[in-house]
């Protein structure tokens, strides 16, 4: 894998888009020199590069936005790595962080997002996860230190006669052996989840549980077989009434019908004829009670207007006989208490109207004299016009309903009565009659007891077909925990045997991994080291991972007892001896490596190590450290250089061709 370009954006002094090319060099192996002074932006390269594989925290990046922009509310963050795989194949990882429309924006209000482009072909949303998970299984973060470093984690190795020790998992993922430690532990972990529950199961329980399966499917044999036997009789039943139902429609000519057919018909005819009676008993009571009355209701209505006239008759009678006395009462009313005319009538006017009031009473309304037919008084008048009332209210005249009725009731009884005899059967035919109908019913009767018998016994094979295959249910079961069942004793036991292997194999790819960091890193050591030839080997415990010096002699050469030259010359040594020792080829990316070096470690790094460390190789150096010497001694096996330029003021980073004192530099 190497790296063809990153691209940084607002984030420390990189306030505008800043695009690094990483040029090719000669047989595919390149050293590519980025100078800049302390505060310049190196490190914000290596950061830029861990950032944009394996993401960060919204603090960290929200801490580290270029001041001037976040001062505009501009909190976007972008980060952009080109690499090229091992297959030739070109990589894209674009990795942004953006507040969106907040006006004031907060580290809360940073989203983060992911863009992966696999062969100018960008990696949908749905499938990100993915993609990191590939990124980190390419580019795995735990080794990535031991190709992306600088001089703190070179004094961090050196720091003392253990410091590696406390490196273990980052030893072990470089080496390999990480992963098969978690395979094993998986496995232990599926082996323990596959004991939970194994009870021991005895003999004796599975013997029960197969007997009572057995006696169940013994069972179940017989009443299919019962079922199969009622099942023929019941067809022989149904059979057997066709046919006489057949015999019946041939003989009679009629569809044959069960005894209770029949007894519901003649119950129908009884009921019929006793309602019919009581309708006619109701009709002979209305008639003996008031019929003589209700023939003349169609009378009422006049005979209500004959009485109100002689009622009204009488009266005019009354009024003419009185009308002297009446007419002087009248007149007396005009004057008493008080007159009603404005002026007093004379004696002579009074004796006038008196006379007028007279005539007019005594001749009464014209016409209103009135034949007295009924003749009747006002009492008895009364007592006739309530008795029509009641006639009017009562049942009488209910009379023609229960006529209508009982004709209706009439022509049901001679229908039912017609249906209970078979139209004059002679005696044989009367026989024959009563044996096929008596065949019929005794038929229907064994179809309904055969039937509800069959229905039970179907119940009764559904429940045992149930219970057995419960009862094979809890077999299974019993089996499966059962503490020789073969299939549970092979797989945990073939689980052991994994493990076993996986441990053997673990102590034996350490030790090869730990023989060839040990190689490695003496083969480093050697060239780097001013004191090389004193040191016989090198010895890396391939279980606690801590290392042993020994010179010439056998005796043990304490890291402490190392000059701080030594001591960081043996940690890029041990640097370079884990990222050959992970067989990955990644670029090698490190950030002032020669700052506290003497003068004779400075020479063997840049001579010898730079050249070595790897096929891409991305040296950050001040002008202290690759000067003008290194850098004419390095100039033939550059692949390019180029220069981080700080402007103070504007607090700008800018990236140009070039090394310090050069131009523009292919």
């Amino acid at each position: 894998m190497k790296f063809r370009k990153l691209v940084i954006e607002n984030y420390k002094s990189f306030q505008f888009p800043t695009e690094i090319v990483f040029p090719e060099g000669k047989n595919s192996r390149s050293i590519f020199l980025i100078g800049g002074m302390n505060g310049a932006g190196k490190t914000s390269i290596m950061e830029a590069v861990t950032y944009c594989l394996y993401g960060a925290k919204v603090d960290e990046i929200y801490r580290n936005i270029n001041r001037r922009e976040r001062a505009k509310g501009n909190a976007n963050v972008t980060f952009e790595l080109v690499m090229e795989m091992d297959d030739n194949s070109e990589l894209i990882v674009k990795r942004s962080w953006t507040a969106g429309a907040a006006s004031d924006p907060r580290p809360r209000d940073l989203t983060e997002r992911l863009v992966v482009v696999r062969d100018g072909r960008r990696v949908s949303v749905q499938s990100q996860e993915i993609w990191q998970d590939f990124i980190r299984a390419a580019i795995p973060p735990g080794i990535t230190q031991f190709f992306f470093f600088d001089g703190e984690k070179i004094q961090e190795i050196a720091a003392d006669d253990h410091s590696e020790v406390r490196l273990k998992s980052s030893l072990e993922a470089a080496l390999g052996i990480q992963y098969i430690n978690k395979l094993a532990a998986d496995i232990a972990y599926i082996k323990q989840e596959e004991r939970k529950g194994f009870v021991a199961i005895s003999d004796d329980d599975l013997e029960f549980k197969q007997s009572e399966l057995k006696r169940e499917r013994s069972k179940l044999q017989r009443k299919r077989k019962d079922r199969e036997e009622l099942q023929s009789e019941l067809d022989g039943f149904k059979a057997r009434m066709e046919e006489a139902k057949k015999r019946f429609q041939a003989a009679f000519n009629t569809e044959p019908d069960s005894r209770e057919v029949m007894r519901e018909q003649e119950k129908k005819r009884v009921q019929t004829a006793n309602r019919l009676a009581q309708v006619e008993s109701e009709i002979r009571a209305l008639c003996e009670k008031a019929l003589p009355f209700s023939i003349a209701g169609k009378l009422f209505a006049g005979i209500r207007r004959q009485i109100e006239a002689e009622r009204e008759s009488a009266s005019g009678e009354a009024i003419r006989e009185n009308a002297a006395s009446l007419a002087k009462r009248i007149v007396r009313v005009v004057e008493e208490p008080e007159p009603i005319y404005t002026e007093r009538l004379s004696p002579e006017r009074m004796a006038e109207l008196e006379r007028r009031i007279f005539r007019l009473l005594k001749e009464g309304e014209p016409g209103a004299g009135q034949d007295k037919v009924l003749d009747l008084s006002d009492r008895d008048a009364a007592r006739v016009l309530n008795r029509m009332d009641s006639l009017e209210s009562s049942d009488i005249f209910l009379l023609k309903v229960l006529v209508d009725e009982a004709r209706g009731l009439e022509g049901q009884l001679r229908q039912l009565e017609g249906l209970g005899q078979v139209g004059g059967l002679t005696p044989s035919e009367g026989a024959l009659f009563d044996e096929l109908q008596a065949d019929i019913e005794g038929c229907s009767t064994q179809i309904g007891r055969k039937s509800e018998q069959l229905r039970l016994l179907e119940e009764e094979i559904l429940r045992l077909e149930k219970r057995i295959g419960e009862i094979e249910v809890e077999i299974e079961k019993l089996y499966e925990k059962h503490d020789i069942s073969k299939e549970k004793a092979d797989f945990i036991g073939e689980c052991d045997a994994i493990a076993s292997v996986l441990n053997q194999f673990i102590v034996r790819l350490r030790k090869n991994k730990v023989q060839m960091l040990q190689e490695k890193t003496f083969e480093m050591y050697r060239l780097l080291s001013s004191r090389s030839g004193l040191i016989k080997d090198i010895i890396i415990d391939d279980k606690t991972y801590e290392i042993r010096i020994t010179d010439r002699n056998g005796h043990e050469i304490r890291k402490s007892a190392m000059s701080a030259g030594e001591k960081e010359v043996f940690a890029v040594s041990l640097l370079w001896g884990l990222a050959q020792t992970s067989e990955l080829k990644l670029p090698i990316i490190v950030d002032t490596p020669l700052s506290r070096l003497d003068s004779t470690h400075r020479d063997n790094i840049v001579n010898n190590y730079f050249p070595n460390a790897g096929d891409q190789v991305v040296i950050l150096s001040t002008d202290t450290e690759i000067d003008t010497d290194y850098y004419r001694a390095l100039k033939p096996r550059l692949s390019g250089a180029a220069i981080l330029e700080f402007d103070q003021r504007q607090e700008l980073t800018t990236f140009r061709g070039g090394y310090f004192w050069e131009g523009s530099h292919g």
